[in-house]
């Protein structure tokens, strides 16, 4: 995308350039679902539109809005914004499971910490609260982590549920 970028639209000041181009990868990405030919008849046309009610979005652009080499060069340019929203849409699954990688390894970094603790008062206080009420019998705390604590906590709050399935 760069190396397109750099040798399109070289008639414009760089600033111009890069609202233009922008701007363009916006309007692309907005109308992703029509043809190339299609987003620029449409560019054209609200650009005409907006000049004819005194309110461009790029005064400079009006000019050139005929000329063989913007047309040309838009379209390369759309075609470009295409394929790289394709690339994007084909590394998704890469990206994902990179996520899910990294949550793994900070939760496994977070309960390792813990393991390291002592338990707070306010927790070992609610570990008390919820076994009285659960009518659960306490472990003993004195050597207990943090992460022993939210473990057992977490047990008695949604203890696992056995398979007892009856075969009929």
């Amino acid at each position: 995308m760069f190396y397109i970028k750099q040798n399109l639209f070289l008639y414009l000041t760089p600033r111009q350039k890069s609202q233009l181009l922008s701007f363009l990868k916006s309007f692309v990405k907005k109308h992703s679902n029509l043809c190339v030919e299609d987003i620029l008849d449409k560019f054209i046309e609200e650009e005409n539109y907006y000049f004819e009610i005194n309110n461009p979005h790029f005064e400079f652009i009006i000019e050139y809005l005929e000329n063989e080499d913007f047309i040309r060069e838009f379209k390369l340019f759309a075609k470009a914004v295409f394929e790289e929203m394709k690339y994007k849409e084909l590394q998704k699954p890469i990206i994902e499971a990179q996520k899910a990688k990294a949550k793994e390894f900070r939760k496994k970094a977070q309960d390792f910490k813990m393991s390291k603790m002592k338990p707070t008062k306010k927790q070992l206080y609610y570990y008390e609260k919820v076994a009285k009420a659960h009518g659960m019998a306490m472990n003993d705390t004195t050597n207990a982590s943090r992460l022993d604590l939210r473990n057992w906590i977490m047990e008695i709050i949604d203890p696992k549920e056995e398979d007892c399935f009856v075969d009929e």
